[in-house]
């Protein structure tokens, strides 16, 4: 028999076997499904895992889907920098929020008691590591004049430097809790 008919045969097979390996049911136990039709009515759908690999599904690879805790966030983009700057800026609404890109904008915000002044706050998450050169803020404040509109006006570099030092110590936080979430789960 000729080599391309070998050939042929270990195309159809590796064919048939991934067809039969998507199709295959599981419940939720990870067992293969016995046809229990209750069972089937009263499981809950199981999430996808799109981490898959054809090794994995042929069964070669025995690797466990490894998604990280906290907000899914773009591959450059810290997640505990991320939800540390969405958990510190809790106070104000935002304007634009991308996870991906790492940047999040507020809506102007007027401090009570201040009704002439406001601030808009800009956050850019620039690095997956928690360090404080992956984070960038920077604040913008306008004064109402006498006649209604508003005037840009200078702000101390003190007050960023203060933005980003407590959204530093709430991903320490947020890290420790999250460290000790996976311990617990192992």
């Amino acid at each position: 028999m000729p080599v391309v008919h070998y050939r042929l045969s270990v195309a159809v097979a590796a064919s048939l076997s991934l067809a039969l390996a998507a199709c295959a049911e599981t419940s939720s136990s990870g067992q293969p499904d016995t046809g229990n039709a209750q069972q089937a009515s009263t499981s809950e759908p199981t999430e996808i895992d799109t981490e898959a690999t054809i090794w994995t599904v042929l069964g070669l690879a025995k690797k466990e889907s490894q998604r990280s805790p906290g907000p899914q966030t773009g591959s450059t983009v810290s997640p505990i920098l991320w939800q540390a700057a969405v958990d510190t800026l809790n106070f104000v609404t935002f304007a634009s929020e991308d996870p991906l890109a790492g940047s999040l904008v507020t809506d102007w915000y007027s401090p009570s008691g201040k009704p002439n002044e406001r601030y808009k706050i800009n956050v850019f998450i620039l690095a997956r590591a928690l360090r404080s050169d992956a984070l960038a803020v920077t604040v913008t404040r306008q004064a109402r004049l006498g006649d209604g509109n508003w005037l840009e006006t200078t702000i101390a570099r003190q007050v960023e430097t203060e933005l980003e030092n407590a959204i530093l110590q709430r991903a320490r936080q947020l890290k420790r809790e999250w460290m000790a979430t996976i311990q617990s789960e192992k």
